[in-house]
């Protein structure tokens, strides 16, 4: 890995001092800033993207938001809008290189999967 790449996930540790774990309550998703679009990508209910026991890595990659988990699985997130030609999308810029960690309310409206979660209990 090189050393810019190190570093940004160094700058990630450091700025999610936050309660990191997505809930009802604590909306959060993933930001990557690309030039010049911005990439919001919606976390998993109940997951918190920092607990390295359920989390083993995370990051953004080609416009897609690539979680590996402790027990082996892997999951592939799109973004919630429609970036056309991900090729242009290898890694994001500045702090927001491979994903930063934001509350939701200003980028990801989460009342339709509530909405689908409530039909389907």
């Amino acid at each position: 890995m090189s050393a810019s790449f190190l570093s940004a996930m160094d700058t990630r540790a450091k700025d999610t001092a936050i309660n990191t774990k997505n809930t009802k309550d604590n909306r959060l998703c993933v930001v990557v800033e690309y030039y010049p679009p911005v990439a919001v990508f919606k976390i998993p209910d109940g997951l918190d993207l920092e607990n390295k026991s359920i989390v083993k890595d995370w990051y953004v990659k080609w416009g897609t938001l690539n979680i590996y988990y402790t027990d082996g699985r892997e999951e592939e997130i799109e973004w919630e809008y429609d970036p056309g030609d991900c090729d242009l999308y290898k890694w994001g810029a500045g702090e927001y290189r491979t994903g930063k960690i934001e509350d939701a309310s200003d980028y990801v409206d989460y009342s339709d999967d509530e909405e689908q979660e409530e039909r389907d209990e």
